[in-house]
């Protein structure tokens, strides 16, 4: 795993750790037999493509997709491959939000606006386009019990004459805090095993230890060929014991995973790990004291020079994670005659 790689996982683990888990295919491949096991046998996994798009929004913003991959898709009666876009959105926050079949019905709608530019682009004759199908699947791993709301019919007023009208589409849907442990684990597919280990995020330090010595046990299983995936759920499990479980528990739980290795080079490979994942904590520490000294100057620098006027800015100083953005905010506050010279920058 390269070096930058395991910084940015140790500075986003928060935001990105289940995304960046996500863009192995294998891990697809684990969280749709999780969610439906009949759609995830029928597609071709070592040919999903990562898209990588980006949806502008109509406050034209730019929002990154969660993820969004195409592969080829087999249906038993027909068995020539088609193809099929997995649109994985993953939801965090605690909060529940009632919008989603609208945020999944105008993303789908994005990406198929996608398809229909680059056939425009192509100049491709209109009898001949044919957009793919989408598998929207909402991911949700945060505390609250939530029912996902089943359509837009839901998010609407409106008499039963007219409920033939309201766009509908099935939603693949995973609450990984409430759903049955066994059902992460049922087809001992890796990624199913370190979702339990997620799942017992705030259990107690015994059956947090199990669930982690269980998870390693299983992970010790994987093939030769796996070893790339191997590397990265186990950083993820570093990671993820830094960052969710106390420091006094820490040095306990990491002597349980050395002693649930039992491949040799697996346990070079482990102690190497954990020295970069200590140097990428350290680094980040270094980084995060700057960047918070920065923040501290410019907004100390903003309503020296500016009073009451920076009030508004400074949350949004808060937000800017470049060091060498805030160091060219502060430069330019030392010369700037006006405000919204600032705020350009910001």
């Amino acid at each position: 795993m390269k070096r930058a790689e395991l910084i940015n996982l140790v500075r986003e683990f928060p935001d990105r750790s289940i995304q960046w888990l996500l863009e192995t295919p294998d891990n697809v491949c684990g969280l749709l037999k999780i969610i439906s096991s009949d759609l995830a046998s029928r597609i071709n996994y070592g040919q999903l493509i990562n898209l990588k798009r980006t949806f502008i929004l109509d406050n034209f913003r730019k929002r990154e997709a969660d993820i969004v991959f195409e592969a080829p898709f087999v249906d038993e009666s027909e068995n020539t491959p088609s193809e099929v876009i997995i649109y994985i959105l993953i939801e965090h926050q605690s909060t529940i939000d009632p919008t989603i079949p609208f945020r999944l019905l105008f993303y789908m709608t994005q990406i198929w606006d996608m398809q229909r530019r680059e056939w425009e682009n192509k100049k491709l004759p209109l009898n001949q386009w044919r957009f793919c199908p989408i598998l929207p699947i909402v991911f949700y791993t945060g505390s609250q019990r939530w029912e996902l709301p089943s359509d837009m019919g839901q998010l609407m007023d409106l008499p039963v004459s007219l409920e033939r009208f309201i766009p509908r589409h099935e939603t693949l849907f995973l609450d990984l805090k409430t759903t049955e442990s066994e059902r992460l684990t049922k087809e001992n597919h890796p990624f199913g095993w370190v979702l339990k280990v997620i799942q017992k995020e705030e259990a107690t330090q015994e059956e947090f230890k199990d669930a982690l010595h269980f998870a390693i046990q299983h992970l010790e299983l994987m093939l030769p060929d796996e070893r790339a995936n191997w590397e990265k759920l186990m950083h993820f499990l570093f990671a993820f014991i830094n960052h969710r479980r106390k420091q006094s528990e820490q040095s306990e739980l990491f002597e349980v995973v050395q002693n649930a290795v039992s491949d040799k080079s697996h346990r070079k490979e482990m102690e190497k790990m954990g020295k970069t994942m200590a140097q990428a904590l350290i680094e980040e520490g270094e980084i995060k004291g700057k960047r918070d000294g920065l923040h501290e100057a410019v907004s100390l620098g903003l309503e020296l020079k500016f009073g009451t006027d920076s009030i508004t800015l400074m949350d949004k100083v808060r937000k800017v994670e470049s060091i060498e953005r805030l160091e060219k905010i502060i430069k330019t506050i030392r010369i700037a005659k006006k405000i919204e010279e600032i705020e350009k920058l910001i």
